[in-house]
């Protein structure tokens, strides 16, 4: 199962899904609510006309997504367009008029639900950037206590904890493995003040300094519905994105553009409440600190870490990085069943120099999930 990062969604995985696929894999991606195709639930807002609302952020719409490959599918999944020698018409999910809190444990749990509907009883989760978070989530079962104690709050049956330990057992079997790539630190940069080198003044800082950026920019609805209406454009979208490239910056097409241009173009309302969430959210756990809770599993779950050596966003030297980096090389755990591959690449490793990273993920698969 591939989950996305933050903004992305499933098509920034063409290349690996075509890999796994050719393996004999059975391949699953998923746009993680929020973001991509899927769903943007919006909150009703007091005052706020239900018809219009519903004109203007909760219809579904379609966009046209360009590709090279034309095998199977049917003429009329294409339109003339003159500007491409092939596209074809993708419809995104309906922005349904709800009140959804993101978090990381959110993301877990509709994995979670995925797998078991599909009956998938073992399962190697890859992800990117924040979707590596959600793997770890969704692999140790941590979501299963952030929704007992939600549960908890209105009821207090100590059956649900009971329940939420049983479930948390069973999704901890069904994975195989972790595969991430650049994984990050957090739900959003907030979880940098955890860093255990730092003291109370730095952290009073760097709190003060978020708080901050918040309050301006990332909680501010209206700076952020001006900036997706009339900053946010398709050659914007293309420069920042051949930043993170910086292998394979060609590899930024119409098609990589169009995924994250028309679903944060899709019903602003929830585009904006999607991002404001994501910047300001309880960031959750740190990637050290689910090995810290979880060693039992994680000391012994096959991981494998791809990083580009080149990524300003989760630099390999970072935080994150260098934790992963130590317990690779000092054999933190005890069963050497981490590992780790540097490739030449920014931040979308498996996308910007897919040889690379392919080379060394399904490496990992032969010889330490599927034996």
């Amino acid at each position: 199962i591939l989950l996305h990062g933050f903004g992305a969604s499933t098509t920034y995985w063409r290349e690996t899904m075509s890999t796994l696929s050719k393996e004999g894999y059975d391949v699953h991606a998923l746009d993680l609510l929020g973001q991509g195709r899927s769903s943007k639930p919006v909150p009703a807002k007091k005052g706020v006309d239900e018809d219009s609302m519903t004109s203007s952020s909760s219809s579904s719409s379609i966009y046209r997504l360009y590709t090279n490959v034309m095998e199977d599918k049917d003429d009329d999944d294409y339109n003339n367009d003159e500007d491409a020698t092939s596209s074809y018409v993708v419809e995104m999910g309906e922005n349904t008029d709800n009140k959804v809190e993101y978090s990381i444990s959110l993301w877990a749990n509709i994995v979670d639900d995925y797998a078991r509907h599909h009956q998938l009883d073992s399962v190697v989760l890859m992800g990117n950037s924040l979707g590596s978070l959600v793997a770890l989530s969704a692999a140790t079962g941590d979501f299963t206590q952030s929704f007992a104690y939600l549960a908890g709050r209105t009821n207090t049956n100590n059956n649900n904890l009971a329940g939420s330990e049983q479930h948390q057992q069973q999704q901890q079997s069904r994975v195989a493995g972790l595969c991430l790539f650049n994984c990050a630190i957090g739900l959003n940069s907030r979880n940098i003040i955890k860093n255990k080198e730092y003291g109370p003044i730095r952290r009073a800082l760097f709190g003060g300094l978020f708080d901050t950026l918040n309050a301006l920019i990332f909680d501010n609805e209206l700076l952020l519905r001006y900036a997706l209406d009339n900053i946010v454009t398709k050659e914007l979208l293309k420069e920042a994105l051949q930043s993170l490239y910086v292998h394979s910056p060609h590899r930024v097409d119409a098609e990589l553009v169009d995924s994250f241009y028309y679903p944060a173009k899709s019903g602003i309302d929830a585009s904006v409440e999607a991002i404001r969430q994501i910047y300001t959210n309880d960031a959750g756990l740190t990637p050290m600190e689910y090995h810290e809770k979880y060693p039992a599993l994680l000391n012994v779950l096959p991981i494998h870490l791809i990083w580009g050596l080149e990524d300003v966003v989760t630099p390999i030297d970072g935080d994150v990085g260098t934790f992963y980096c130590d317990r690779v090389a000092n054999n933190r755990g005890g069963k050497g069943n981490t590992s780790i591959d540097v490739v030449v690449s920014g931040h979308l490793p498996f996308d910007d120099n897919p040889e690379k990273s392919h080379e060394g993920m399904m490496r990992w698969l032969g010889r330490k999930v599927v034996k």
